[in-house]
């Protein structure tokens, strides 16, 4: 037997899995899976039986009628499918035929009559419906004519029926006027902050009066109204939900939603008794996929009609199933046995609970009953231990006399019923209302009680069976009736009422009433709404925000990152301010001997070749395997770390990238990457304090001849897995001890705090900017970024600083420290005019002061007040070391 791959399938015939698998649920395809083998595979039966499907699938033959040609295997079926399909199309021709000629016939009565402007088409309707009128009974330019056409060009409606909750609403109906006023309405909404409700949300309507159009906002029960403006109760209830763009005739769709259900057998328009609808359409807008055009749904107030029998395929008895295996099929949710001494009579039976428990029952005629106080649902049963006395049976009241029955609803569930005084007549029969339906069956001689002893009768409407038991004996069972098929989760619960018929006395030793458990309704069939492409064509992750916050201090970026990308991950603890004392971004003062190497520390050991493995450090502390790809190393590789990137959006985590390649932005920026468009062609990537991600293509973001300036070492990290649980206790308390080393690190390229100082003031001082001319002067990368750095870890070293010592109550000495950093902010901006700002020496540093020798001296000076300060942290770090370790 040959077999032909599923992959194979596809790409011969041009098919998609999905529909293949559509198919085979569908049950006029199979296919095979051999063992050990991952796909499926296809016959050459089944292969022809696709050929003959795909072409009738092309002549817009439904699945439906396909199905009845396989299940049919009759010539004549086929035939008919044809024929009907054949039909169709010919109406469809002869309407649009129909329409070209009343389009060409218009187009020739305006020339004929002269018409030059859009405003004269009305005279021009008018005077062609006189003339065909007057001139001649065949069919012409009318608009009736037109509308007849357009009906039957129209497609079949497609509506959405739902419930709507009752809503307290603010509308636009004037207290004092009771006309509606939109714009003082839409002003009062905006000056009070009420929030507007957004498309979709069932919050904001409007609907129409025969006088006006109110708008409806919906507000909450505790809203104290003391707005110009009227309370409406929108009662909520059933609608069914049409949508179309504003610039469409609404007025033509809600006719035709009115007329459609016409001969809906289950729904109908609900009116009231005086005519009118029992809600005035409501109408709102929604998210529309044209941003040109508007689109709003019209909700219709619709209701239920009443259940016909006849609509539904009848039910069938069946025999076999136990009584054990009906309740295994039907569990039980919850139980409520009935406490006698709380049932409620109605019109006064007699009733009356006896001193051992039991509670004895005549009802004399059927209207005299119990009600149990208990409400169930459907799927409910009913479990009733109870003694009925034979002497007392007389048949005084005519039939039923002996019954027992319940009524759940307007429904009732009679066991020995229609009894008689002539035995010939009496047909002790189990007789119920179908559960939902509602229409009455009768099974006569299956329904007898056994008089003079005690009796389990066993009532179940279940999900999988109908069943009436009778001290273990299955009596009656249904495993078909309709309601099963139906979604019971919309029933309502209804309380239980019992009764019997006659003078004949029951004795209840019990009755207990169970909610019986449902099913969920699953809608889907297995993978009907999964992927089947091999990647999608676009994704972006979601709850994207801005990375960092300027103005907070937050200014570096890769902090932002990092936070991004744990948050993601599902790790709270570790916040921006985490990060950058990790790195030690706000703690320690950098200057570069020779060029700019970026923002703080972390750009600055990335700028040495070869050492990108600074990155990956960081990530190990925190527990975690992570990836520092180098650009060049993307670069000879790209579709493959494409592919990757696109696998890491597709699982919901960011990658950090710092090169924005031929990008507007600036080089060696920190962003993530949060998303791709187009299978990956477009990258979403987000930096810096925007909340929105920008977009960037492939080539432009990677392009094939673009490589870093210098050593700087750019890349993409990609995350791994947890290796580790990691204690902050221990993070925090690390970091304190390894401060000291971070704060006296210098190479020949570079330096880190008091030293960093003092070689930014001496280069200022011997005279570094006095050659240079103002057009290439680079106030950020040859100045400003200095300011901003010792600006930075005035404040942000304080939150580390305070978390550390909160984590370790040991390191008391941390007070201290956060106060030579408090202090280097007061000598930043905070002197009294003595502070760097004061001196024109921080962020508002010109190349003229730089100049200056009197300037700049005091500007140097003041620079190394920074120093100092330094020097009393590493102090301190020094003099408690052996505490620390």
């Amino acid at each position: 037997m040959s077999l032909v791959k599923i992959t194979e399938v596809t790409e011969q015939f041009d098919i998609t899995s999905r529909t293949l698998r559509y198919y085979e649920q569908m049950g006029i395809l199979a296919s095979v899976r051999l063992p050990l083998e991952k796909y499926r595979f296809y016959d050459e039966a089944n292969l022809k039986r696709l050929q003959q499907i795909m072409v009738l699938r092309k002549m817009q033959i439904p699945i439906k009628d396909i199905i009845k040609i396989y299940e049919n295997q009759d010539m004549t079926v086929l035939v008919q499918m044809f024929v009907q399909r054949i039909h169709a199309i010919d109406n469809e021709i002869d309407a649009l035929a129909e329409l070209k000629s009343l389009v060409q016939d218009f187009l020739q009565a305006m020339l004929d009559n002269g018409i030059s402007h859009i405003s004269a088409l009305p005279l021009l309707y008018e005077r062609l419906e006189h003339q065909m009128l007057s001139q001649s009974k065949e069919k012409k330019l009318t608009l009736s004519r037109l509308d007849e056409v357009a009906n039957k060009l129209t497609k079949p409606l497609e509506l959405t029926l739902l419930e709507l909750p009752s809503m307290r609403m603010l509308s636009s109906k004037r207290k004092d006027s009771g006309q509606s006023d939109a714009d003082g309405f839409w002003n009062t909404l905006a000056s009070r902050q009420i929030p507007f409700g957004i498309p979709g949300s069932r919050d904001f309507f409007e609907f129409q009066t025969e006088e006006d159009t109110i708008l409806l906002q919906k507000v909450t029960g505790s809203f104290q109204n003391d707005t110009d403006f009227s309370d409406i109760h929108l009662e909520g209830g059933l609608f069914a939900v049409g949508a179309a763009y504003v610039d469409e005739d609404m007025g033509d769709l809600h006719r035709r939603m009115i007329q459609s259900f016409d001969d809906n057998l289950y729904y109908e328009v609900d009116y009231r008794h005086d005519g009118r609808l029992r809600q005035e359409t409501l109408v709102e807008s929604v998210i529309s996929q044209d941003s040109q055009r508007e689109r709003v749904q019209l909700y219709l107030p619709i209701k239920r009609r009443m259940l016909l029998a006849e609509h539904f395929e009848p039910f069938r008895q069946i025999t076999g199933p136990s009584a054990e295996e009906i309740e295994a099929a039907n569990p039980a949710l919850h139980e409520y046995p009935v406490d006698f001494h709380k049932i409620t009579s109605i019109y006064d039976p007699h009733y009356r609970v006896l001193e051992n428990g039991e509670a004895e029952f005549i009802a004399w005629i059927t209207p005299r009953l119990l009600s149990t106080n208990i409400a169930v649902k459907i799927p409910f049963r009913v479990d009733i231990e109870f003694l009925a006395e034979s002497q007392s049976e007389a048949y005084q009241y005519g039939a039923d006399e002996g019954s027992l029955w319940f009524s759940h609803g307007s429904h009732t569930y009679t066991m020995n019923a229609q009894n008689n005084a002539d035995s010939y007549l009496s047909k002790h029969a189990i007789k119920f209302d179908q559960p939902v339906i509602g229409n009455t069956y009768l099974y006569p001689q299956i329904g007898n009680i056994p008089h003079d002893r005690y009796n389990k009768l066993t009532w179940i409407i279940g999900e999988k069976h109908f069943a009436v038991i009778l001290n273990g004996e299955v009596r009656f069972c249904s495993d078909n009736m309709p309601y099963m098929a139906m979604d019971l989760h919309w029933q309502r619960p209804e309380t239980l009422f019992i009764g019997s018929n006659g003078q004949g006395k029951k004795l209840f030793r019990s009755i207990t009433i169970s909610q019986l458990k449902t099913s969920p309704k699953i809608k889907l069939k297995k993978g009907e709404l999964v992927m089947t492409a091999s990647k999608p064509s676009n994704n972006r992750l979601p709850h994207l925000h801005q990375l960092v916050t300027l103005h907070y201090g937050e200014n570096y970026w890769f902090n932002g990152c990092a936070r991004f990308l744990m948050e993601c991950l599902g790790e709270s603890d570790y916040d921006y301010w985490f990060f950058a004392g990790l790195i030690g971004e706000n703690f320690t003062q950098v200057y570069s001997r020779n060029h700019f190497r970026g923002d703080g520390p972390l750009d600055y050991r990335l700028s040495e070749k070869g050492n990108h493995e600074v990155v990956e450090e960081i990530f190990a502390q925190c527990g975690y395997a992570s990836s520092f790809v180098p650009l060049k190393q993307i670069l000879n590789n790209r579709e493959m770390y494409v592919q990757t990137l696109m696998a890491y959006i597709d699982k919901g985590i960011p990658v950090i990238f710092n090169d924005h390649g031929n990008n507007p932005n600036d080089r060696y920026s920190w962003g993530v990457l949060v998303g791709y468009e187009d299978y990956g062609k477009t990258l979403l990537y987000l930096f810096g304090d925007v909340a929105e991600p920008d977009r960037i293509s492939v080539d432009d973001l990677l392009p094939a001849d673009y490589l870093a300036d210098g050593d700087h070492c750019n890349g993409w990290l990609f995350i791994g897995e947890k290796k580790k649980d990691v204690s902050l206790v221990e993070l925090y308390r690390k970091r304190i001890e390894t401060l000291l080393e971070l704060l006296t690190f210098e190479n020949q390229n570079y330096l880190f705090g008091a030293k960093a100082y003092r070689a930014w003031a001496d280069d200022i001082e011997n005279g570094k900017f006095d050659s240079i001319k103002p057009e290439d002067f680079d106030d950020w990368a040859m100045y400003k970024v200095y300011v901003c750095n010792l600006a930075t870890n005035s404040g942000g070293s304080q939150g580390f600083l305070t978390k550390a010592q909160e984590l370790n109550p040991d390191l008391s000495f941390l007070e201290e420290v956060r106060e030579q950093y408090r202090q280097t902010g007061h000598l930043w901006n905070d002197q009294h005019g003595e502070d760097l700002e004061a001196l024109g020496g921080g962020f508002n540093i010109t190349l003229d002061t730089l100049q200056d020798r009197a300037k700049r001296d005091r500007i140097v000076a003041k620079i190394r007040e920074f120093a100092v300060c330094m020097d009393q942290v590493q102090a301190l770090l020094t003099e408690h070391a052996s505490s620390i370790s």
